[in-house]
Protein backbone atom coordinates (compact mmCIF):
# COMPACT_ATOMS: atom_id res chain seq x y z
CA UNK A 1 0.00 0.00 0.00
CA UNK A 2 1.54 3.27 -0.59
CA UNK A 3 2.73 5.41 1.86
CA UNK A 4 0.67 8.64 0.06
CA UNK A 5 -2.55 9.14 -2.26
CA UNK A 6 -4.09 11.37 -4.18
CA UNK A 7 -7.64 11.75 -2.15
CA UNK A 8 -10.17 13.05 -4.54
CA UNK A 9 -9.22 9.85 -6.70
CA UNK A 10 -7.54 6.75 -5.23
CA UNK A 11 -9.63 7.28 -1.92
CA UNK A 12 -13.02 6.33 -0.89
CA UNK A 13 -13.70 9.76 0.25
CA UNK A 14 -12.57 13.02 -1.11
CA UNK A 15 -10.39 15.42 1.11
CA UNK A 16 -11.92 18.51 2.00
CA UNK A 17 -11.80 21.84 3.94
CA UNK A 18 -14.37 22.99 6.42
CA UNK A 19 -15.35 26.47 5.62
CA UNK A 20 -16.41 29.06 7.63
CA UNK A 21 -19.92 28.97 6.49
CA UNK A 22 -20.16 25.30 6.87
CA UNK A 23 -19.59 24.49 3.34
CA UNK A 24 -16.87 22.27 2.32
CA UNK A 25 -13.92 22.60 -0.27
CA UNK A 26 -12.42 19.73 -2.38
CA UNK A 27 -8.84 19.41 -3.49
CA UNK A 28 -6.01 17.47 -4.41
CA UNK A 29 -4.10 17.63 -1.27
CA UNK A 30 -2.25 14.57 -0.59
CA UNK A 31 -2.32 13.24 2.88
CA UNK A 32 -0.51 10.28 4.18
CA UNK A 33 -2.80 7.29 5.13
CA UNK A 34 -0.63 6.12 8.07
CA UNK A 35 -1.39 9.44 9.16
CA UNK A 36 -1.74 9.88 13.34
CA UNK A 37 -4.66 11.95 13.84
CA UNK A 38 -4.46 14.22 17.00
CA UNK A 39 -8.31 14.65 16.62
CA UNK A 40 -8.72 11.00 16.89
CA UNK A 41 -6.46 9.54 19.63
CA UNK A 42 -8.76 8.64 22.59
CA UNK A 43 -12.26 8.82 20.38
CA UNK A 44 -14.09 5.88 20.77
CA UNK A 45 -14.17 5.01 16.97
CA UNK A 46 -10.41 5.50 16.85
CA UNK A 47 -9.64 1.88 16.11
CA UNK A 48 -12.79 2.05 13.62
CA UNK A 49 -10.83 5.42 11.83
CA UNK A 50 -7.62 4.01 11.97
CA UNK A 51 -8.28 0.77 10.52
CA UNK A 52 -11.01 2.68 7.51
CA UNK A 53 -7.93 4.89 7.11
CA UNK A 54 -5.16 1.97 6.55
CA UNK A 55 -7.73 -0.12 4.09
CA UNK A 56 -8.30 3.27 2.16
CA UNK A 57 -11.79 3.52 2.95
CA UNK A 58 -11.34 6.84 4.35
CA UNK A 59 -8.84 9.74 4.29
CA UNK A 60 -8.05 12.60 6.86
CA UNK A 61 -8.79 15.98 6.02
CA UNK A 62 -5.52 17.14 6.86
CA UNK A 63 -2.28 15.06 8.00
CA UNK A 64 -2.98 15.06 11.33
CA UNK A 65 -6.83 15.63 11.52
CA UNK A 66 -9.80 13.46 10.68
CA UNK A 67 -12.40 15.58 12.21
CA UNK A 68 -14.35 12.14 13.55
CA UNK A 69 -17.26 14.76 14.82
CA UNK A 70 -18.06 16.45 11.19
CA UNK A 71 -20.48 15.45 9.13
CA UNK A 72 -21.27 13.14 6.08
CA UNK A 73 -22.77 13.94 2.52
CA UNK A 74 -24.83 11.51 0.77
CA UNK A 75 -22.75 12.08 -2.18
CA UNK A 76 -19.73 10.92 -0.31
CA UNK A 77 -21.03 7.61 0.73
CA UNK A 78 -22.56 6.80 -2.85
CA UNK A 79 -18.88 7.76 -4.10
CA UNK A 80 -17.52 5.12 -1.18
CA UNK A 81 -19.96 2.76 -1.85
CA UNK A 82 -19.31 2.71 -5.65
CA UNK A 83 -15.73 2.59 -5.34
CA UNK A 84 -16.29 -0.16 -2.97
CA UNK A 85 -17.66 -2.09 -5.96
CA UNK A 86 -15.25 -1.41 -8.22
CA UNK A 87 -16.59 1.46 -10.56
CA UNK A 88 -13.88 4.05 -11.48
CA UNK A 89 -15.97 7.45 -10.38
CA UNK A 90 -13.06 9.76 -12.21
CA UNK A 91 -14.86 12.24 -14.41
CA UNK A 92 -18.17 13.85 -14.77
CA UNK A 93 -19.23 17.69 -13.56
CA UNK A 94 -19.39 16.86 -10.38
CA UNK A 95 -17.00 14.71 -8.18
CA UNK A 96 -19.73 13.11 -6.75
CA UNK A 97 -21.16 12.83 -10.08
CA UNK A 98 -20.42 9.07 -11.57
CA UNK A 99 -20.90 7.76 -7.75
CA UNK A 100 -24.52 9.19 -7.32
CA UNK A 101 -25.26 7.96 -10.84
CA UNK A 102 -23.72 3.86 -9.94
CA UNK A 103 -25.82 4.31 -7.04
CA UNK A 104 -28.91 4.87 -8.86
CA UNK A 105 -28.36 2.15 -11.10
CA UNK A 106 -27.74 0.18 -9.02
CA UNK A 107 -30.52 1.00 -6.68
CA UNK A 108 -28.61 1.75 -3.53
CA UNK A 109 -29.61 5.29 -3.43
CA UNK A 110 -32.20 7.82 -5.88
CA UNK A 111 -29.43 9.85 -6.08
CA UNK A 112 -31.19 13.00 -4.51
CA UNK A 113 -29.68 15.68 -1.95
CA UNK A 114 -25.70 14.71 -2.77
CA UNK A 115 -24.40 17.96 -0.87
CA UNK A 116 -27.00 16.92 2.37
CA UNK A 117 -25.37 15.88 5.21
CA UNK A 118 -26.49 11.80 5.08
CA UNK A 119 -28.43 10.71 8.50
CA UNK A 120 -27.94 7.49 10.34
CA UNK A 121 -30.85 5.89 8.56
CA UNK A 122 -29.94 6.45 4.97
CA UNK A 123 -26.34 5.34 5.78
CA UNK A 124 -28.09 2.31 7.26
CA UNK A 125 -30.53 2.29 3.71
CA UNK A 126 -27.97 2.52 1.37
CA UNK A 127 -25.66 -0.28 3.11
CA UNK A 128 -28.46 -2.36 3.28
CA UNK A 129 -29.35 -1.90 -0.34
CA UNK A 130 -25.81 -2.22 -1.62
CA UNK A 131 -26.03 -5.72 0.68
CA UNK A 132 -29.04 -6.64 -2.05
CA UNK A 133 -31.59 -6.36 0.48
CA UNK A 134 -31.30 -9.68 2.51
CA UNK A 135 -34.06 -11.05 5.36
CA UNK A 136 -34.15 -8.29 8.10
CA UNK A 137 -34.77 -10.26 11.63
CA UNK A 138 -32.96 -8.10 14.26
CA UNK A 139 -35.36 -6.58 16.91
CA UNK A 140 -35.80 -2.51 16.97
CA UNK A 141 -38.17 -3.10 20.57
CA UNK A 142 -34.67 -2.26 22.63
CA UNK A 143 -34.26 0.67 21.39
CA UNK A 144 -36.40 3.98 23.26
CA UNK A 145 -36.35 5.49 19.89
CA UNK A 146 -37.51 2.71 17.32
CA UNK A 147 -40.45 4.23 16.74
CA UNK A 148 -38.36 7.49 15.05
CA UNK A 149 -37.45 5.08 12.32
CA UNK A 150 -39.05 6.25 9.16
CA UNK A 151 -40.68 2.91 7.36
CA UNK A 152 -38.36 3.02 4.84
CA UNK A 153 -35.83 2.02 7.19
CA UNK A 154 -37.39 -0.40 9.31
CA UNK A 155 -35.75 -3.43 7.24
CA UNK A 156 -32.58 -1.84 6.83
CA UNK A 157 -32.05 -0.80 10.25
CA UNK A 158 -33.27 -4.30 11.18
CA UNK A 159 -30.66 -5.86 9.46
CA UNK A 160 -27.80 -3.49 10.48
CA UNK A 161 -29.13 -4.31 14.30
CA UNK A 162 -29.41 -8.09 13.53
CA UNK A 163 -25.76 -7.70 11.96
CA UNK A 164 -23.68 -5.88 14.33
CA UNK A 165 -23.41 -3.13 11.96
CA UNK A 166 -25.08 -0.38 14.06
CA UNK A 167 -25.45 -1.18 17.79
CA UNK A 168 -26.93 1.98 18.91
CA UNK A 169 -25.81 4.63 21.44
CA UNK A 170 -27.33 4.40 25.39
CA UNK A 171 -30.35 2.42 24.21
CA UNK A 172 -31.01 4.50 21.21
CA UNK A 173 -30.31 4.52 17.32
CA UNK A 174 -30.56 7.85 16.36
CA UNK A 175 -31.73 7.51 13.23
CA UNK A 176 -32.60 10.87 12.58
CA UNK A 177 -28.86 12.42 13.49
CA UNK A 178 -26.38 13.31 10.73
CA UNK A 179 -23.87 10.74 10.71
CA UNK A 180 -20.57 11.66 11.41
CA UNK A 181 -17.41 10.46 10.24
CA UNK A 182 -16.44 8.58 13.01
CA UNK A 183 -19.69 7.00 12.86
CA UNK A 184 -19.43 6.11 9.20
CA UNK A 185 -15.88 4.95 9.37
CA UNK A 186 -17.07 2.58 12.43
CA UNK A 187 -20.33 1.79 10.53
CA UNK A 188 -18.42 1.17 7.26
CA UNK A 189 -15.41 -1.18 9.38
CA UNK A 190 -18.68 -3.52 10.43
CA UNK A 191 -20.17 -3.69 7.32
CA UNK A 192 -17.15 -4.79 5.88
CA UNK A 193 -15.80 -7.32 8.14
CA UNK A 194 -19.53 -8.79 7.73
CA UNK A 195 -19.18 -8.48 4.01
CA UNK A 196 -15.95 -10.63 3.86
Amino acid sequence: MPEVSEMVWNDFFSHFSLNADGSRSYDDVQVKRNAVFADAKGHRAQNAIENTVAEGLFSGVTDTSFAPNTSTTRGMLMTVLARYAGTDTTGGATWYEKGMEWAKTNGVSNGTNPNADITREQLVTMLYRYAGSPTANGKLDNFSDSASVSSYAENAMQWAVANGIVNGSNGKLNPQNNATRAEVAAILMRFCEMSK
